[in-house]
């Protein structure tokens, strides 16, 4: 990830000094980064020119004091508060006092890294997506006490380097890993309860919703022990909330190690054909009420002009529904607006539409009633729609 947010920097017109513990990792950062900024002028998507001016404008560093003239410094190594904190109180001493402290958590609290480091108002959020040169989304995260002119500016920098930005405030999960967690979760649940297999639930998601991949498909290709770590710090964070629950399925998988494509075995099997289904559920026929067929089949009528069986458009409601339903509770709780979410889950994970686009196209009041309607049919309580949605159904 640090090598790809140089690589990005470096081509849009920026000095960008590498420092890592290791100097061979560095070495090895430098070496990567210029063999695809080589290619890229190969294939003509850059000339000759702009390849060494990017190549000439990378930098090995070997110690901390080199990043002393740095305006921007961003981390990029293991998810741990502990380590991110030790690292910059050692670059502190050495960095300008204007210098912005910029951190790639994707999970862990900007405003815990600011306090930890004893300058708050110098630490901003750049939540990049992997692959960083390819990813469109930036999620610029304001920590508490963050100044806004400084995040205004790693706002600009990111969009001078061609980066699509969203805003967002300091809770668990920003907004794409605490908004996409439905999609996996619920598609978790509806195997879990027995009316379909992992296949099916992704060929819902593909055909009538448009994902260019269904939860079970993208959760192997992530990493089932990295999705449900991810399910897991949120869930925590956001005071066990029964809607974002872990899946004992799925943890089930990783304590297993069946983790996905890099063990060959997840949610499927991959041996070098086509994936197959690796685990299949305990069978039991989908019965709806005359209430949730018609809920079922009305937000159905607004979100896809695809057809389904009564099966896939119950599988794809449910899904995208809890979808819906997270970003609402996610902007009622002072995420981000609508826009900074819709832009997020669109360019940050794919997806065809952003929740509140498809909520409007769908209509509020069938939303509300869809969720009315699953909520009765169960003991946890996990539809129930915030005030911010209910007040506009």
């Amino acid at each position: 990830m640090g090598a790809g947010i140089a690589q990005v920097a470096a081509l849009n017109g920026f000095t960008v000094m590498l420092l890592d513990q290791d100097r061979e990792t560095v070495n090895s950062a430098m070496e990567r980064i210029r063999g695809h900024i080589n290619r890229m002028a190969e294939k003509g998507k850059i000339t000759e020119a702009e390849r060494d001016e990017a190549n000439a404008r990378l930098h090995p560093a070997e110690k901390p004091e080199d990043l002393g003239d740095c305006d921007l410094v961003i981390e990029a190594i293991i998810e741990s508060l502990e380590a991110k904190t030790a690292m910059f109180k050692t670059l502190l001493p050495h960095l300008r006092k204007e210098a912005i402290i910029a951190s790639n958590t994707s999970s862990l609290s900007i405003s815990a890294i600011g306090d930890a480091i004893g300058c708050p108002e110098r630490v901003v959020g750049m939540h990049f997506f992997n692959p960083a040169p390819l990813m469109p989304l930036v999620e610029v995260i304001s920590g508490k006490r963050s100044d806004p002119k400084l995040v205004d500016r790693v706002v600009l920098i990111a969009e001078a380097w061609g980066k699509t930005v969203a805003r967002a405030n300091d809770t668990p999960g920003f907004i794409v890993n605490r908004v996409a967690r439905p999609f996996y979760l619920e598609a978790w649940r509806i195997f879990e309860d027995g009316y379909a297999g992992v296949d099916q639930i992704d060929e819902a998601m593909r055909s009538l919703g448009g994902f260019r991949m269904g939860p079970f498909e993208l959760t192997d290709l992530i990493g089932q022990d990295v999705n449900v770590a991810t399910t897991e710090s949120v869930w925590k964070q956001l005071g066990e909330p029964s809607r974002l629950k872990p899946s004992a399925t799925q943890q089930k998988l990783v304590k297993e190690r069946h983790l996905g494509r890099k063990t060959g075995h997840g949610a499927y099997i991959h041996d070098g054909e086509d994936p197959r289904p690796a685990i299949e559920p305990e069978s039991r026929e989908l019965k709806l009420s005359e209430r949730m067929q018609d809920a079922v089949e009305r937000l159905n009528e607004g979100a896809t002009d695809q057809i389904g069986s009564p099966l896939e458009k119950y599988i794809f409601a449910r899904i995208l529904i809890a979808v819906i339903n997270e970003a609402a509770w996610a902007m009622s709780e002072g995420v981000a607006d609508q826009a900074n979410i819709d832009t997020a889950m669109r360019k940050g994970v794919n997806y065809p539409k952003g929740p509140f686009a498809w909520a409007d196209e769908i209509g509020l009041g069938i939303c509300g009633e869809l969720l009315d309607a699953l909520n009765d049919t169960v003991d946890d309580g996990r539809f129930l729609a915030p005030d911010l949605l209910r007040s506009k159904v």
